[in-house]
């Protein structure tokens, strides 16, 4: 008796040893630095996800930095340097000139968990859109969204005379127009960089959700918060797998890849709102209200951007664009009656599976 019972707990642990011994590792790269919530929050519930949803099978392991750089995400992934990263799209406008177009309309809606939702949804369903992630060598598998944008900077802007012959950083070219509107100089590098370059004095300041101010170290460094609220950042592809992965996994282990990038982004977003919150209790920061002409300067700009958001779109060689913005503009629409300011990050999570990648037949999904 004893001795079948030995050779079964030794059968047993065999068993659990060979499956641990099997497991699949995804050698991912977040890129923006250990701090930022990607690396700390998304890829880490990804991956812990990944590993629950195939019993342990698959698991992801993320470089934060070093191994490839924002700005060299697309080649990575379509090299196999990496196999999973956050691509952030109007770094690569000429590649991804079609899947820029939920970037280009980040003013349309407040709310960054539907706007996150409508742009996965967007990217997902758009055929052009998939053609350029297939070109590239990847598979596109969900966005985040930023709270909105405000101006940080080490002094105060208050009106909109300003802004004139001020040094900003911008990740996106929505942000670059509104600033070059006003008279600001542009400057565009990856946010990773941004500590040194304020310190430095290379920049005064920066265009960016307030959740930056503490996933990047600033509360040293920027001393005033000019409350635009112009739209979110939702350019970031945050999971985004390269097509060597996509090519060696089952139907059924990128299915779970897709449902565990959900919870990994919801999350995020989820911390992302946290941190803008977290941030007006950094000492020695100033939050200024938008004064009249800022106001103006804003509404302003929406107005134009709106009204001719087509004719740019086209300029950059995209098809059919009115039609496009309007199917955009709809989505955004549905996920504000689909998701609440309040809802846990779990059930959005699980909400974005059922209405987006569970319809998905994987074994041709991204191919």
């Amino acid at each position: 008796m004893r001795t079948r019972l030995a050779i079964s707990m030794a059968l047993a642990t065999a068993v659990s040893v060979a499956s641990v011994a099997t497991a699949e590792t995804i050698r991912a790269t977040s890129g923006f630095g250990p701090d930022h919530p990607i690396a700390a929050s998304i890829y880490p519930e990804l991956s812990a996800r990944l590993s629950e949803f195939t019993d342990g099978a698959w698991d992801l392991q993320d470089t934060p930095s070093g191994l490839v750089t924002p700005i060299a995400m697309s080649a990575a992934l379509r090299d196999g340097t990496t196999e999973f990263g956050a691509l952030v799209i109007p770094y690569f406008s000429a590649e991804f000139a079609e899947a820029a177009l939920p970037s280009e309309l980040s003013v349309v809606g407040s709310n960054s968990q539907a706007i996150s939702a409508a742009t996965t949804e967007y990217l997902v369903t758009c055929a052009e859109c998939q053609a350029e992630f297939t070109e590239n060598g990847q598979v596109y598998l969900g966005s985040g969204a930023t709270p909105p944008y405000n101006l940080l900077t080490v002094k105060p802007i208050r009106t909109a005379a300003d802004l004139r012959g001020v040094r900003i950083r911008t990740g996106a070219p929505l942000f670059a127009a509104f600033l070059k509107e006003q008279g600001g100089v542009v400057v565009q590098f990856p946010s990773s960089q941004l500590a040194d370059a304020l310190d430095r004095g290379a920049v005064a300041g920066t265009f960016d959700s307030n959740q930056d101010i503490i996933a990047n170290d600033l509360g040293d460094l920027v001393h005033y918060v000019t409350e635009i609220g112009l739209g979110v950042y939702n350019g970031a592809a945050t999971a985004t797998a390269g097509r060597t992965l996509w090519d060696r996994m089952t139907p059924e282990d990128r299915a779970a890849l897709a449902r565990a990038s959900q919870y990994g982004i919801a999350k995020g977003i989820t911390e992302f709102l946290a941190g803008a919150e977290g941030a007006r209790d950094v000492e020695g920061l100033e939050f200024i209200e938008m004064d009249d002409t800022l106001k103006a300067a804003k509404q302003s700009f929406i107005d134009e951007q709106l009204a001719n958001a087509a004719q740019i779109l086209e300029s950059r060689g995209v098809t059919d664009a009115a039609a496009k913005i309007d199917r955009y503009v709809l989505l955004v629409g549905k996920w504000e009656e689909l998701v609440s300011e309040d809802m846990a990050s779990e059930e959005l999570a699980q909400l974005r599976h059922d209405e987006i990648f569970a319809k998905l037949d994987m074994a041709s999904y991204g191919r």
